[in-house]
């Protein structure tokens, strides 16, 4: 071998004379520690000190390629001349101590067919020496011969004070997890950030054995070490520790569809498959959320966790629980993946390439309609529409149901006050972006999740009724605003319609009708309807337009307003009926209207008032009241998105309510149907 000159010791103690200029304390360790890397990564082939400076910057190398069990590994014979004077527990200029850059070497190391990973001293019979042999080596020397604590973490910015078993741990090389829990690694111990060696060794990015990476049975078998040690009184691990984001070792392993080191956390470890992170995602969460990749190791992996929850009759525990995550992934995925790809797509057939608003409503909902089961064609076909059986459970009734069974509760609240725990880990389960703009680092520079700043993300406020979920806006825009402008504004229950029909007679005029579904619903189960609206759909030119509604029309609509069909026909007959009239907000709920918009003239008190001057009896509201709005403390009073302050004041001066009915609601609003008399 080439020999290299001794290190001796300055009387200054300014640095370390290498035949050479001297170099620093923190320089030499700068340079072992990269020597180290280099040696263990080059199978030995490199000297430590190769990686000192010389006078003629040339690196030394070892002129072997084999060495005998019987000999010392010549890395560690070039590494014991440091030491003395050298102690070893220093740190780089970086922060980076030699036990740490020692195993960082091995994790960098590509893995090698010859390492024999069963046995503490790895020296192989066929005499080569590999990447694995050479770390434990100069990890046995540095721990037995020079005294290094196996705890000591790196200072290094950015790794949160990370312990080296952290990293052998993540290489999964069981010889090597052996070796430093052998002398005193501890297992619990943890970084800045909360991260334990279980959870290095179960991430879901570690290469696969075909990609480069450890074997199955490498990485089951470093699991095991971990949990158990040699004997199983060795310590009693923390298996379900969470890390500052509140992973487990259970979810990672759940997150990289690893059903092996699931049955082995789970059985060797007794891992709780009910815990939830930060972010509300399960196991079976997770497994979902990462399903795409690999669908039928997916499937393995919820089998292994649903047959241990149902051993251990912990699932009536979380049944609910884990039943509305389900619904709050499949959801987003299918409005992100559906809906709004829909929505975005340009129909050339149907509006010369326009993407006007009717058309994109008419793609949302026959992609909404075909993912609830439902022919779009019974919406979008005249005679198909005709020939439902609308008796019993109009259409819209139908589908607003339904819709509502793929909604989690949760995302359909509106918050006054928190949410409950199972609440925000429901709503936040698919919030992903919520989670980096979460992030932020602490005095040491790990990361921690800022809980305040999650709420400010995930919640914004609604009028001055509480706080709704992000999500909860999106679903309105991309399901509820479709629907409305194609259908009608309230919807209405078979039900309702029948006790409507009831209480005010069958006598009945709709004003602002829109596309007449209330009225074409109502004369299916018997009432005797006329329908007016100012802007008739069926009725417009080309160039114009019914800002509410699209084209579809459903009844026969006729064009009027209050003064043409109570001062001229002979309507006042009829009961009236009133669906959501308007939505007054610059008016009566400034305080709530968006800048620069501009509303239509509030219509709804004209109408009421001409109405009542003619001698009308009976009036049939649905809408919001404002007596019916909860708001926070404080809040400005709001009449609602339904009618004016005016009509509701003059409803309740003149007329009489007799009956409340409960009709279906979308989430943010408290509709519902009424039924005045006059007094």
């Amino acid at each position: 071998m080439v020999n290299i000159d001794d290190a001796s010791s300055s009387d200054d103690d300014d640095g370390y004379q290498m035949g050479g200029p001297s170099i620093s304390s923190e320089e030499l360790f700068d340079a072992l520690n990269n020597g180290i890397i280099d040696s263990i990564q080059s199978c030995g082939q490199v000297l430590p000190s190769s990686a000192i400076a010389t006078n003629n910057s040339s690196p030394f190398q070892c002129e072997w390629t084999i060495f005998s069990s019987e000999l010392v590994c010549p890395a560690v014979e070039d590494l014991r001349k440091y030491f003395p004077p050298l102690e070893g527990h220093e740190y780089g200029s970086d922060g980076r101590p030699l036990l740490y850059a020692t195993c960082l070497g091995l994790l960098l190391s590509s893995r090698s067919t010859n390492d024999n990973d069963n046995s503490d001293n790895n020296n192989s019979n066929d005499q080569k020496s590999t990447s694995l042999s050479t770390f434990l080596s100069i990890a046995k020397f540095l721990i037995e011969e020079v005294g290094l604590n196996p705890n000591q973490p790196t200072s290094t910015t950015g790794a949160c004070e990370r312990p080296p078993l952290h990293l052998v741990s993540r290489s999964c090389h069981p010889a090597a997890v052996h070796l430093l829990l052998s002398r005193g690694s501890n297992p619990n111990m943890t970084d800045d950030e909360g991260w334990t060696a279980l959870m290095a060794c179960c991430l879901p990015d570690i290469p696969s054995y075909e990609k480069g990476g450890p074997s199955i049975e490498e990485r089951l078998a470093t699991l095991t070490l971990l949990l158990k040690g040699n004997n199983s009184d060795d310590w009693e691990v923390n298996v379900n520790a969470r890390n500052y984001c509140g992973y487990t070792a259970l979810h990672y392993a759940c997150e990289g569809l690893n059903h092996e080191l699931i049955a082995c956390l789970l059985d060797v470890g007794d891992a709780d498959a009910t815990m939830r992170t930060i972010w509300g995602q399960s196991c079976i969460g997770l497994i979902r959320t990462y399903s795409e990749d690999d669908p039928e190791r997916a499937m393995k992996c919820k089998e292994v966790i649903m047959n241990y929850l149902e051993e251990t009759s912990e699932i009536e525990s979380i049944r609910s629980i884990l039943e509305e995550e389900r619904k709050s992934i499949d959801l987003m995925e299918f409005v992100s993946d559906v809906l709004i790809p829909a929505s975005r797509r340009r129909d050339t057939d149907s509006d010369n390439g326009e993407n006007n608003k009717a058309s994109q409503d008419e793609r949302i909902l026959s992609a909404l309609l075909k993912y609830l089961d439902i022919n779009p064609d019974v919406l979008f076909d005249k005679k198909t529409f005709e020939s439902y059986p609308h008796e019993d459970g109009n259409l819209y009734e139908i589908i607003h149901q339904k819709i509502l069974d793929l909604v989690p509760l949760a995302l359909r609240q509106v918050y006054i006050n928190h949410p409950t725990t199972e609440e925000r880990e429901t709503i936040l389960c698919t919030q992903f972006k919520v989670r980096k703009e979460a992030e932020v680092f602490n005095d040491v520079d790990a990361r921690r999740i800022d809980t305040k700043e999650v709420m400010h993300r995930a919640f914004k406020v609604h009028r001055e009724r509480g706080r709704i979920p992000n999500q909860l806006e999106l679903l309105n825009d991309i399901i509820v605003s479709p629907l409305q402008h194609t259908l009608a504004f309230g919807t209405p229950s078979n039900a309702v319609l029948k006790e409507i029909i009831e209480h005010a007679g069958p006598r009945i005029v709709e004003m602002g009708a829109g596309t007449g579904y209330w009225s074409y619903i109502l004369s299916r189960l018997g009432a005797d309807v006329v329908a007016y609206d100012m802007s008739p759909t069926q009725e417009l030119k080309e160039e114009q337009s019914n800002e509410y509604f699209g084209s579809r029309t459903f009844f026969s609509v006729q064009k009027g307003d209050a003064s043409t069909v109570f001062d001229i026909t002979n309507n006042s007959d009829r009961a009236l009926l009133l669906v959501w009239p308007n939505n007054p907000d610059a008016i009566d709920n400034s305080h709530v209207a968006i800048e620069g918009s501009t509303l239509p003239d509030i219509w709804d008190i004209d109408c009421l008032q001409k109405y009542h001057e003619s001698g009308g009896e009976t009036v049939i509201y649905c809408g919001e009241r404002e007596s019916q709005i909860e708001g926070m403390e404080g809040a400005t009073p709001d009449c609602g998105f339904c009618s004016s302050r005016k009509f509701q004041t003059f409803l309740q001066e003149n007329y009489t309510l007799e009956v409340e009915l409960k009709c279906p609601q979308w989430w943010m609003k408290v509709d519902d149907v009424t039924i005045w008399k006059r007094k």
